[in-house]
């Protein structure tokens, strides 16, 4: 065998491996970027709606411009709400809260089918 070969094999399979752990961390970060703004976007929608106290927030899933997110109080006196949000001009705004839907009334508002509970 050739050591050159080997060598070039070595270092293209090295390559390969360093630009697809790049890939992973770049994908994870845009995502956790995402969240972030996600987070801020409810937090400013549920103080609107007058919400103030402690909450836990946890984004649930996003289907292209929108997201689901589930807040739940930290008190634990009253139960966990859903929180829908869509994305415009890259600010996550939020659509409604709530602890249940009618499927005619997310419709309206386009939520994709795949977050719907």
């Amino acid at each position: 065998m050739n050591i050159t070969k080997i060598s070039r094999s070595i270092r293209r399979t090295l390559w390969l491996a360093v630009l697809t752990g790049s890939l992973i961390c770049a994908g994870a970060l845009l995502a956790g970027g995402d969240d972030e703004a996600i987070i801020a976007g409810t937090r400013k929608y549920i103080a609107a709606e007058g919400y103030t106290a402690p909450v836990k927030i946890e984004v649930e899933k996003i289907e292209g411009d929108y997201a689901r997110v589930l807040v739940t109080p930290k008190d634990g006196q009253t139960d966990a709400a859903t929180v829908f949000l869509k994305r415009e001009k890259g600010s996550w705004r939020g659509l409604t809260i709530g602890t249940g839907w009618d499927p005619d009334d997310l419709a309206k508002l386009h939520i994709p089918k795949s977050l719907r509970p």
